[in-house]
């Protein structure tokens, strides 16, 4: 008798109308871009400097789920530099059409082999800008490096992508 008032008084107070309150709030992790850039690979020449161009799909951001549900990216690019010249990347991220919806410039100081310059950067696209990024499909890298005679070095980039989703 007593476990079935106890079984009761724990039913009672649940009410089930609240499921629709329920939210799901997941992350996800993702590899975006990544290259170590040499000399070489400087191919295309401008008034300042050497540039050299990479791009990747991101096919995951044409999902549906993502497209309805995604609220808040964080994109972390980190650059190692051995060039003994000054570097600036454009990160471009990029509609089906090659639009641009959104752009991140980081600025790469000089390095060397033994003191590579790091950067560790780190951009948040929030709620009230995260359309740009649902209507990307494509994201690219085009660098410059401004003093063309240095030739010595490279240029390592990894970068990923921080997802955060509300499924209601």
């Amino acid at each position: 008798m007593a476990l079935l008032a106890a079984c009761t008084s724990c039913v009672k107070d649940v009410d089930l109308d609240q499921t629709d309150e329920i939210v799901l709030s997941p992350e996800a992790a993702v590899d975006l871009i990544f290259f170590d850039l040499v000399d070489e690979e400087f191919t295309v020449v401008s008034s300042s400097g050497v540039t050299a161009k990479d791009e990747t799909r991101l096919d995951f951001l044409d999902d549906d789920y993502i497209q309805n549900d995604l609220v808040r990216a964080d994109f972390n690019f980190r650059f190692t530099n051995t060039f003994e010249s000054h570097l600036t990347a454009i990160i471009r991220f990029l509609s089906p059409a090659n639009g641009v919806q959104h752009t991140i410039l980081v600025s790469i100081p000089r390095g060397s082999s033994e003191t590579p310059s790091v950067i560790d950067y780190t951009e948040i696209i929030n709620e009230a800008q995260i359309n740009r990024i649902r209507r990307s499909i494509k994201v690219s890298v085009e660098v410059t490096r401004h003093d063309p005679s240095a030739v010595a070095g490279s240029l390592q980039l990894a970068s990923k992508g921080f997802f955060y989703f509300e499924f209601k």
